[in-house]
């Protein structure tokens, strides 16, 4: 079994390490984390420690530092992802982030129901604590990012691909874009013509994942997995 993964704003290279907080509430409380234990510490920024645990309380976990490693960081993918209703909306950066998306823009599409504005802040920082928790199951050395919420017409960067189920062309036929990845994905009610024209004209690609119309709280996930699973083929 995989050992757990703890964040920490900074992992140290000195002989010893302590956790504190909410993380070691958690490990203590929720895992049962013993000392003795195999233990994985990053600060969410590439660099992940191998640890073992030599003491353990509600307060802190105290661990010996046994290997530091740095993780580069992979190809840029974000996902423009339309707000999902309800508790969709954690299950789609759940998701997203244990798929491997680098970073996930909030978007206030025209068919959009859910509305953040005027609390953007306080549902951005829901979406940050989703994915810190997937990040941690997933054993992520690096953070996915929740940008602003974005209105209107969503920016993209790098070759920009939108999920679209009347798209002509296939995500399986495409070559693998160079550089970084911007996959669009619109809300259940679908996108408009505007929204299509206007992210083509910046350049966008517009393809489909198959007959099927997958929830807009599943299809980035599962464009992101294809990506990776590609890259990974190709050694890219």
């Amino acid at each position: 079994m995989t050992a757990p993964l703890f964040y920490v704003d900074e992992v140290a290279t000195r002989v010893t390490m302590t956790i504190r907080g909410e993380e070691a509430k958690h490990a203590s409380a929720a895992m049962r984390i013993a000392p003795g234990e195999p233990v994985l510490v990053g600060d969410g920024k590439g660099t992940v420690a191998r640890c073992t645990v030599t003491s353990a309380d509600r307060t802190q976990i105290v661990v010996r530092v046994d290997d530091v490693d740095e993780v580069p960081a992979a190809r840029e993918v974000v996902v423009v992802q339309a707000i999902p209703k309800g508790e969709r909306g954690d299950l789609a950066v759940e998701l997203l982030t244990e798929a491997g998306v680098t970073s996930v823009v909030p978007w206030q599409s025209a068919r959009t129901v859910s509305d953040w504005r005027g609390k953007e802040t306080a549902k951005r920082q829901r979406w940050q604590r989703v994915a810190r928790a997937a990040a941690k199951q997933s054993r992520r050395a690096w953070l996915p990012q929740i940008h602003d919420h974005a209105v209107g017409v969503p920016p993209v960067r790098g070759a920009a691909l939108i999920l679209h189920e009347d798209a002509t062309d296939s995500l399986f036929d495409i070559d693998l874009p160079t550089g970084p990845i911007t996959l669009v994905v619109g809300p259940e009610g679908g996108l408009t013509e505007d929204e299509v024209a206007s992210l083509l004209a910046r350049g966008a690609h517009a393809v489909r994942m198959g007959p099927e119309i997958m929830r807009t709280s599943t299809a980035g996930a599962a464009a992101c997995v294809w990506i990776r699973g590609l890259e990974m083929r190709l050694g890219s």
